[in-house]
């Protein structure tokens, strides 16, 4: 663990003792947490716990750390995200800096998996092993996640921002429902080949989807950081702060129009200077691609296996091509997202053994095996199939994608997972029929309508709501049909009505036999769709609409897998998605003029360093006076004077000779101490507490 991270988590615990003792609110802890990954959850006094793993790759001695963590901590088990993220759920606050120093000791950060911030950043889980990639993004995305990893041009955005990495052909990634997508080229210059991105900006699901729009053809490596800071402080200056339902970078986009947005982006980027040890984070991209060595102690295939209809069933499923002769990957799926923690233990034996120990996260909340030699799948499928992981049906309609839904989050109208398993059990049983037409279809169901199961880009997709039927709430879903990922195909699911919950299943297979029935040749589901039309899909689905008295048929009015429980919306339950933009307490100018009367007291007697520190922090405290007022609450002094010059000087609010002065300040104040410098520092903090001022009364 580095001394930065252990100073995080120390203040950390302290931050936790002063809200216990009533030393600081709800929204200030609540930032705090955000900051670093812990969530409240829908169940009074525990926490849900993010965890990032940039570009979804790890280890076998990470995946172990994890299961111990969540048996020490935590409940048992692991949810894997959509975002390359994992979960665990029923924390104690108090325990989360332990917790989080037990990760860090295996290299794991929770830092930014929630909050303001530039998430985790995502990355095709094929990258490096593909068929079909120019070359490897993984590192790509490594090396940006280092770069913004507590960078102060992202620490307190308006809202969140999602960054994804492609590097196959096809789009395993989402390029277009991301903030930024990042998407593998080459370019042929002489007989130079170059290595870049074709870049989308502005994309982003939830409630009010949004397509990202193609920037470049052909972005240059070397820009790679260059654009992301020039976004993220463009973003940063002039994104909504005040509603959060409208702060997304898509919101910004769409408000000054994309040719707005591309000339502006343009005029920053032309502004952006970075120092030239951002190219330390680039050094291990261009390593070159080669295959790991056989592992030497292979077990021995067992007898009779590759003879059995079920392990032929689980290869065609699981199995996918690899860029290097005798290698394979392999989906292991994951019902759900989830994983307990024996097997997750006897899993990453399994990857140290068969995958020279490493574990990926896809987007569809499965772990990809990336270097299983071909010769040895009989055995893998059998250590599998003896954990209980060598299930077929990966990425087919059968592997559902869920999000938590109203089991633990705050935000949960129905349980995404209790109608997941009902149709995935479905598909492997009364539509079983259907597994070969239905193999590349995707099914994905959020509790609400953020999308966290990226329901939107579903061919069929789901989406938490409720009815009302003689005075009694009924559990219900939106239904989407026709999304999907497919670069430059992309295409949002058209919503096709509200259903109840008992009622979807059926829609499921309403809608599959429709496809069985009107497909012309090869014709995809979501042409098929598209051609038959929505208003034949309504009338058809009409019927299942419907919601039948209680006393008829109480089921309709429970929820799958709460079938025990009354169903209800909960009310007066704020969530923490969008996260509280600024604490209670309001920053005040006379903290400013303290500090500077505390910097010239020292410079009085003659202590230069103390005065330097002084007349900083009066700066700071000055520059969170008018930020506040805009709703930026900076966590540090660095992160005040920043936000300053970006979204006053920067924007033409205040004078061009505050541009560059947040990096010439911070490096005054650290230089060595002088009484000339001393000087000019408390005079530059007068000045600037009088600039605040002024944006105060105005």
């Amino acid at each position: 663990m580095s001394l930065s991270q252990k100073k995080e988590l120390d203040e950390y615990w302290e931050w936790i003792q002063k809200y216990r003792a009533r030393q600081i609110g709800e929204i200030k802890m609540q930032k705090i947490r955000l900051q670093l990954g812990t969530y409240a959850q829908r169940q009074d006094g525990v926490q849900m716990q993010r965890i990032k793993f940039p570009g979804g790759t790890m280890s076998s001695d990470q995946l172990v750390k994890l299961a111990d963590v969540a048996d020490r901590y935590a409940s048992g088990f692991i949810h894997f995200t959509t975002r390359e993220d994992a979960q665990l759920y029923y924390i104690k606050l108090e325990e989360c800096p332990d917790m989080m120093r037990d990760l860090a000791s295996a290299g794991i950060t929770t830092r930014e998996a929630c909050g303001n911030t530039v998430r985790n950043i995502t990355a095709c889980y094929r990258s490096g092993v593909s068929a079909t990639e120019p070359f490897d993004a993984a590192p790509y995305s490594h090396a940006l996640f280092q770069f913004l990893l507590r960078n102060k041009f992202n620490q307190v955005m308006g809202r969140k921002f999602k960054i994804a990495f492609e590097s196959c052909r096809e789009d395993h990634a989402g390029m277009r429902f991301h903030d930024m997508g990042f998407k593998a080229a080459v370019k042929k210059e002489g007989n130079t080949v170059r290595r870049g991105f074709r870049t989308y900006l502005g994309g982003g699901l939830g409630g009010t989807p949004m397509m990202g729009m193609l920037y470049s053809e052909f972005l240059p490596e070397e820009e790679l950081m260059h654009l992301a800071v020039a976004t993220v402080r463009l973003f940063d200056r002039y994104g909504e702060r005040k509603n959060r339902m409208a702060a997304r970078m898509k919101f910004l986009v769409k408000k000054l129009g994309w040719e707005k947005f591309k000339t502006e982006l343009d005029k920053e980027r032309k502004q952006v200077q970075l120092p030239a040890s951002v190219n330390d984070y680039l050094k291990e991209v261009r390593k070159p691609s080669a295959a790991p060595t056989f592992p030497a102690n292979l077990p021995k295939n067992p007898e009779g296996v590759a003879e059995k209809s079920e392990y032929e069933a689980w290869r065609k499923d699981s199995t996918v091509d690899h860029h290097f002769p005798g290698y394979v990957g392999i989906n292991v799926r994951l019902k759900l997202g989830d994983l307990l923690t024996d097997p997750a233990r006897k899993l990453a034996a399994i990857a140290k053994t068969f995958s020279h120990s490493e574990l990926r996260i896809t987007i569809e909340q499965n772990l990809f095996l990336p270097w299983v030699p071909e010769k040895a799948l009989p055995a893998l499928y059998r250590a599998l199939s003896e954990i209980g992981l060598a299930d077929a049906g990966a990425e087919t309609m059968e592997d559902t994608t869920t999000c938590p839904g109203a089991d633990t989050c705050r935000l949960g109208i129905t349980s995404a997972k209790g109608l997941g398993a009902t149709i995935s059990e479905k598909m492997g049983n009364g539509l079983g029929r259907f597994k070969e037409l239905t193999r590349n279809l995707r099914v994905k169901i959020s509790g609400c309508p953020n999308g966290c199961a990226q329901h939107g880009i579903a061919n069929i997709g789901f989406q938490g709501a409720a009815l009302s039927k003689d005075g009694r709430t009924v559990p219900a879903h939106e239904v989407f049909v026709g999304g999907g990922t497919a670069l430059d195909e992309t295409s949002f699911g058209e919503r096709i009505g509200k259903f109840p919950a008992r009622n979807c299943p059926e829609v499921v297979e309403k809608l599959v036999e429709l496809y069985s029935h009107e497909k012309k040749g090869s014709e995809s589901f979501n042409a098929c769709m598209t051609r038959v039309g929505k208003d034949k899909i309504r009338e058809m689905l009409a019927s299942l609409a419907e919601v039948p008295s209680f006393d008829k048929d109480p089921e309709f009015y429970k929820d799958w897998g709460h079938e025990n429980e009354k169903f209800a919306i909960r009310t007066g339950i704020k969530g923490e998605c969008a996260g509280a933009p600024v604490q209670e307490k309001v920053p005040m100018m006379e903290s400013a003029k303290e500090h500077l009367n505390q910097a010239e007291a020292f410079l009085m007697h003659k202590e230069f360093a103390n005065a330097q520190i002084e007349a900083y922090e009066a700066m700071a405290y000055a520059a969170r006076v008018p930020l506040y007022a805009v709703l930026i609450d900076p966590f540090t002094s660095e992160q005040a004077l920043w936000e300053f010059e970006n979204v006053f000087a920067r924007s033409g609010r205040v004078g061009a000779e505050w541009i560059h002065f947040a990096e010439k300040a911070e490096a005054e104040k650290t230089a060595a101490p002088s009484e000339a410098r001393a000087q000019a520092l408390i005079a530059l903090a007068k000045k600037l507490i009088a600039e605040c001022e002024r944006l105060k009364s105005d």
